[in-house]
């Protein structure tokens, strides 16, 4: 299949209409419909379904899509590649951060290296954290900033504890415990509603560990949250949910309307976030610039 024509039917179906894509694609209507045609006698089978108001891919025309998507995904890296090598940068380094730490200390440090001028492009992504570490396992990123307590047994990789962290029991804005004075006894942590982050990422600290812990029993359904931290964040400031969270990120998210700490005792429970990267490649140039340029960025977030 002509590579050119896939590219062609992943705009044509992403635009929803020949006429746009033709304009977008700069071919004239006639060629584009030609193309499209080209591609249904190849499959022996439609691939659009024209209507009054434009086209909508069929199953099969759908599958081409992603193929010629992920063509014209390779065409813009190449793009990207060549504009770094006129601007002199000739390596990238690929980072995977949990959600957290994208919504509080990555920005800053993304832009330290825009105006220091790394001597390497950065390439970020975010992500749960057990998904960062399957692609870094697999070579699809460099380094990944995510908590030490990964339930890994891999030992191709390696860590080192950069932002130390526990976890903590956050009251929402709404819930009895927020107020001064009130006692987070048993008897209000087992009727309370719970809400746990990052309990489906793979990192030890999950509901389980966090009731044994408190030698309570909770009576109302609970709450895992893995992803977007403003999730929680509006929880605590919305209802009477109590929320388990790394104490130092979440503080580093703004006012929490309200909501208040009320149980942080958990001395075994940490998040600490780790840099995790392959150990054939620990010394590699590039890591072990991030590594200082990390480590100087998070002095600014010691107590």
């Amino acid at each position: 299949m002509d590579p050119r024509l896939l590219t062609q039917l992943a705009v044509a179906i992403d635009l929803g209409s020949i006429n746009r894509a033709a304009k977008r694609l700069n071919v004239t209507q006639p060629t584009l419909s030609r193309n499209m045609k080209i591609i249904e006698d190849r499959v022996g089978a439609p691939v659009l379904i024209r209507e009054s108001h434009g086209v909508i891919a069929t199953d099969v025309g759908e599958r081409l899509a992603e193929r010629g998507r992920t063509i014209l995904a390779e065409a813009d890296a190449a793009d990207d590649a060549l504009r770094r090598w006129r601007e002199g940068i000739t390596s990238e380094l690929r980072l995977g951060v949990g959600p957290f730490l994208a919504a509080t200390i990555i920005p800053g440090l993304v832009e330290k290296s825009l105006r220091d001028t790394w001597p390497y492009a950065l390439l970020v992504l975010s992500a749960s954290a057990a998904p960062l570490i399957r692609r870094l396992i697999d070579n699809r990123l460099d380094v990944v900033l995510a908590p030490s307590q990964l339930r890994l047994h891999e030992g191709s990789l390696t860590q080192k504890v950069v932002f130390p962290d526990r976890v903590v029991i956050v009251a929402g804005a709404r819930s009895e415990l927020a107020r001064k004075g009130v006692a987070a006894t048993k008897e209000r942590l087992e009727r309370a509603r719970w809400v746990i982050a990052g309990a489906r990422a793979g990192i030890h600290g999950t509901e389980s560990e966090i009731f044994r812990f408190l030698g309570i029993e909770p009576k109302r359904q609970n709450t895992s949250i893995t992803g977007d931290p403003m999730i929680p964040l509006h929880l605590l400031r919305t209802t009477d949910a109590l929320v388990a969270l790394p104490e130092r990120l979440i503080g580093m998210l703004g006012d929490l309307g309200g909501a208040r700490i009320v149980r942080s005792d958990f001395p075994e429970i940490r998040r600490d976030i780790a840099l995790w990267v392959r150990k054939q490649e620990q010394h590699r140039i590039e890591i072990l610039h991030f590594a200082e340029r990390l480590e100087e960025h998070l002095k600014g977030f010691e107590r």
